[in-house]
């Protein structure tokens, strides 16, 4: 008898081989040592192979590794012991968690804690680069000891916000430290200012994006902000959709400023709806609503959080202008290398 053929591996099967050496890369970047505890959390709509393709990359590197499948909608407490008690979340599911307890109790517990949830495409195009480490790193320094920050704009804005004793918090889709969040792919500078405190205008011009509604302006938008909170937002067209967004959830804490920052990643397309937009080079992102989790200085509970990544914008921390009109006016924050740069497969494993 003819020897049996081998079995064919299925597309799913193939898709996780590919994936995995792609996680083992960055699995060893997140700093994964052997015997130590990795938790991969999925739900029932992510996507099939990233929680194996996790595992497998987690294993070759000598972990105890497991996956979790959380049912979409299921009380959080179930699995908040099993993130305080890992040494590495891979969170994957599709809901958001990153303003919750679940996630605060984790990291105060020194879990470090990577959020995962782009398609392949973007994993590999946003790969993280030691370049983008430094520079988030050099701009979360800056931002580190400031005490206010001001943002304005062409289209109007004007805004003043405070963050004297609040943490900075440097984004380069790494969690390689105990106690650290982070999502692949992002490359950004943010904090949690004081959430009672914060006056000025928000223009959000056109061609800026509403991250929750993936779409981006046509008319400019003007949100007028007193003590921390949003207070009016007029407009056209797309002001409407806020103000009915808003008062949905029939909470005050949803118009409360929750994070300010910059996204320091070149490669980002701003025309991919995203973490692209919110790691965007030099634009400036602004969110309101839940803060809680992820900033664990944070003090705002909310029912909601809605992002606003917007270009174009001039930033000062306290008397240095960082940026104006997309760029950096800082030398270590500004992109100091080629255009275009060479694809995963042409790099070496990279070494952070």
């Amino acid at each position: 008898m003819p020897p049996k053929a081998a079995p064919v591996p299925s597309h799913e099967g193939l898709a996780t081989i590919e994936l995995a050496e792609l996680m083992y890369e960055h699995m060893r970047l997140c700093n994964v040592q052997e015997g130590e505890h990795v938790l991969v959390h999925t739900d029932s709509f992510t996507q099939p192979h990233f929680g194996p393709a996790f595992v497998a990359a987690a294993l070759r590197l000598g972990a105890d590794a497991f996956e979790i499948v959380h049912p979409r909608g299921a009380p959080e407490r179930a699995v908040a012991d099993a993130w305080r008690r890992a040494d590495l979340v891979i969170d994957l599911a599709t809901g958001v968690r990153a303003y919750s307890d679940v996630v605060r109790e984790a990291l105060l517990s020194g879990t470090r804690v990577l959020r995962v949830a782009e398609t392949e495409e973007v994993l590999r195009r946003l790969f993280p680069t030691p370049e983008l480490r430094e520079r988030v790193l050099a701009g979360e320094r800056l931002m580190q000891d400031a005490t206010t920050m001001r943002v304005t704009s062409p289209s109007g804005t004007d805004l003043t916000v405070y963050k004297d004793g609040r943490d900075a918090m440097g984004i380069y889709s790494v969690a390689d430290r105990p106690g650290r969040w982070d999502i692949w792919p992002a490359g950004m500078v943010c904090c949690a200012p004081h959430e009672d405190r914060g006056e000025g205008v928000l223009v959000v011009g056109r061609g800026d994006m509403m991250l929750v509604f993936g779409r981006y302006v046509t008319e400019p938008v003007y949100m007028e902000i007193a003590d921390g909170r949003i207070t009016k937002i007029s407009g056209g067209v797309e002001a409407d959709l806020l103000n009915e967004w808003f008062r949905k959830f029939r909470d005050p804490n949803v118009y409360r400023i929750a994070h300010i920052g910059w996204g320091c990643e070149q490669r980002a397309d701003w025309l991919k709806w995203g973490q692209d937009n919110e790691s965007y080079y030099a634009n400036m992102q602004i969110a309101f609503g839940a803060n809680v989790g992820v900033f664990t200085q944070a003090t705002t509970r909310a029912r909601g959080h809605f992002d606003f990544p917007c270009r174009s914008n001039a930033y000062w921390v306290d008397d240095v202008q960082v940026m104006a009109d997309g760029e950096f006016l800082v030398d270590e924050l500004r992109y100091q290398g080629d255009d275009v740069l060479a694809p995963l497969e042409r790099q070496t494993p990279l070494q952070l």
